[in-house]
């Protein structure tokens, strides 16, 4: 809270004793139906209006009340002789040949009604909520139906701010009754400027306030009853409890717009302006406070209602309370994500401080599988794994994954905002030149390779799949038999024979390191079997997913044999079939050059669509004495772009 403003009264009692010797000098009236509206939208003149006024709804602030503002129209007689009960009639010629001093006096008067009646409005709500709840909540004995103790945390200091604005909303009413006599609003507003402090104190203890509202309606049926009785009350005008506490939060900045708009019309030097100045400022500051507040609660509330529909997160408060700082919303949606053995559509909810990997069980229902903080974070890379059409890795210290966005700007979205979290938070390593064993690896999925990604032994039921959890590629028994120390998980774990060199080369093998960690490095055999190649295989590339000119998923048929489907890859002129994406090894290579590349010569039909059939995307490679190659593709689109290149290979074009 700024400077200016003074300290936050510690009764009601100081703030009633600020007004004493103001009130004696102010003439009491009697005025129960302050404003009313038309249908026509005009405004009722008040008595102390200058004559020249035509009081419309105002159009200097040109704004309505907001949304959850309960304004309140009090019923006037219109059979009343009273000439104040008597609708202004807009006066066109009138307005044209007013004088310009006539005309910024008319619109000063319209801001200061503005500002009388909006108060009118809020302290209606600060009523509701000090009087008309906090009535209801006691039982047939007077006393409250739960302990006082909760009573205070939910309701705050909503007794000094009723007290505050009954006292501005009086003093306001005076004024405008009397505006000929004294046309000003300067020295009321600052007099109550040094007040808004409170403010801060109601602003402090808001998310409490929430919170114990929310758990009390939970655990006690009658107060949930009550509350809800009320809520349906017209009273409430459909707006739940907390959206009424909401209020108090909104009404600062009204005053600092309203303000503004009067000291545009105020020359300086009116008797009006140095007072108008200094409580603009005062207001300004608080006004300043309260917008952070109003981010913060919005937020706040928005938090609590994605966490909601998430279950399987535990005890939500522990959730909350795990974070340093409060959770910050950044970014929620659906993705896939790639698991060992298939792909998986899931929904994610990121915060400033977590991330949540969420099962779909419903139209806004989730279940949480994961819960990462960003401490964990360590990279978000690009990826190139043909399972996702727009994938990228999420690395963190106890589970990496890969993801994929629906689009490229969904996944561009996704790497932003992850990125940005992950170096908002000190915690995090950002870049870690020497993962292995430190950092979970991205797995490898089992479909992604159908050899071993070092002796390049071909899986079977027999010779099994084993990622190593230190690289996460994947091998045969043989090829990843020892295991290792990995501090990531801090545990011995299975790795293949590269890692566990290079790891036991880094971290050494003394007898103090075994003791310490618990490591007995030694060789581990499922079944024996004969010695594993020498470490890198044969291929360069094992390890990556292989890529050329172009790479890529393609059925493919030879001879009377049904499509079989193949990682494709053109490179060095030849097309490349490979069981997998990641394997280092081809099963089969054909040398493009001289090869004719051209439709088939009959067309085929994967299906009938009604009674239309519905051709297959094919593309005939063939070569003099040799059996032609079928391709066939997903989509238009993706057998061009095989055409043109399969078409440049065979004449050697680069």
């Amino acid at each position: 809270m700024s400077d200016n403003l003074a300290e936050t009264p510690r009764s009601v009692r100081d703030i009633r004793s600020l007004f004493e010797g103001a009130n004696k000098n102010h003439k009491q009236t009697k005025f129960d139906n302050p404003t009313y509206l038309s249908p026509q939208g005009n405004r009722k003149v008040h008595p102390g209006a200058p004559d020249d006024s035509i009081s419309v709804a105002s159009s200097t602030a040109n704004e309505e009340h907001s949304d959850n503002e309960v304004v309140v129209k009090p019923k006037v007689n219109p059979d009343s002789g009273d000439e104040s009960e008597k609708l202004a009639v807009p006066d066109p010629q009138h307005r044209i040949n007013e004088s310009p001093d006539k005309k910024l006096r008319r619109k000063r008067f319209m801001i200061a009604e503005e500002l009388y009646t909006t108060e009118e409005a809020y302290f209606s709500r600060l009523s509701l909520i000090h009087i008309e709840f906090r009535n209801r909540l006691k039982g047939p004995d007077g006393r409250y139906i739960v302990p006082d103790r909760i009573i205070q945390e939910i309701f705050m200091n909503s007794e000094q701010l009723y007290t505050l604005h009954q006292l501005l909303r009086d003093r306001l009413k005076e004024r405008i009754e009397s505006w000929e006599l004294r046309p000003r609003i300067g020295d009321i507003m600052k007099d109550m400027a040094p007040y808004f402090a409170l403010y801060t104190t109601y602003m402090s203890m808001f998310e409490q306030a929430i919170k114990t509202l929310n758990d009390t309606c939970s655990k006690n049926e009658q107060f949930a009853n009550v509350v809800k009785t009320i809520e349906a009350d017209e009273l409430c005008a459909n707006l739940k409890l907390s959206q009424h506490m909401l209020g108090p939060v909104q009404r600062i900045p009204r005053y600092r717009m309203l303000l503004e708009d009067y000291i545009k019309r105020l020359p300086e030097d009116s008797p009006d302006y140095p007072d108008v100045k200094e409580s603009l400022d005062k207001v300004a500051a608080a006004a300043n406070k309260a917008n952070d507040d109003i981010a913060k609660l919005e937020n706040f509330q928005l938090v609590m209602h994605l966490l909601r529909s998430v279950s399987g997160l535990g005890n939500l408060e522990d959730t909350l309370e795990d974070s340093t700082t409060p959770l910050i919303y950044i970014k929620h949606g659906q993705i896939q994500k790639l698991s060992r053995r298939k792909v998986q559509e899931r929904f994610l909810f990121l915060f400033s401080e977590l991330l949540l990997i969420c099962k779909i069980e419903g139209k806004d229902r989730y279940k949480c599988n994961k819960k990462i903080h960003v401490s964990e974070l360590r990279d978000i890379l690009d990826s190139c794994d043909p399972s996702l059409k727009y994938p990228f890795e999420v690395i963190t210290k106890k589970h990496s994954f890969t993801l994929g966005g629906k689009d490229k700007d969904d996944k561009e979205g996704w790497m932003q905002a992850l990125d940005r979290v992950l170096k908002g938070h000190e915690a995090a390593i950002v870049s870690t030149p020497n993962r292995l064993g430190v950092v979970a690896p991205v797995w490898i999925p089992d479909n992604g390779v159908s050899m071993c990604m070092s002796c390049e032994r071909s899986f079977t039921p027999i010779l099994r799949r084993h990622h190593c959890r230190a690289c996460g590629k994947v091998f045969c028994y043989h090829c990843s038999d020892k295991k290792a120390f990995l501090s990531y998980d801090n545990s011995v774990s299975r790795v293949c024979v590269s890692c566990h060199s290079i790891l036991k080369s880094r971290d050494g093998d003394d007898d103090e390191l075994k003791t310490k960690r618990g490591l007995t490095v030694s060789n581990f055999y499922s079944e024996p079997g004969p010695e594993p190649p020498a470490e890198g295989g044969t291929t360069a590339t094992k390890g990556t997913v292989q890529t050329g000119n172009i790479s890529g998923n393609i059925w493919v048929k030879n001879k009377e044999k049904d499509f079989q489907k193949f990682w494709c890859v053109i490179k060095d002129f030849s097309l490349h079939f490979y069981l997998a994406s990641y394997d280092g090894k081809p099963k089969k290579v054909v040398p493009l050059v001289g090869w004719t590349i051209a439709e088939p010569d009959e067309p085929q039909y994967s299906s009938e669509k009604g009674s239309e059939k519905v051709p297959e995307r094919l593309l005939k490679v063939g070569h003099k004495n040799v059996d032609s190659i079928y391709l066939k593709f997903e989509d238009d689109a993706d057998k061009e772009r095989w055409y043109e290149q399969l078409s440049k290979a065979a004449v050697m074009e680069s």
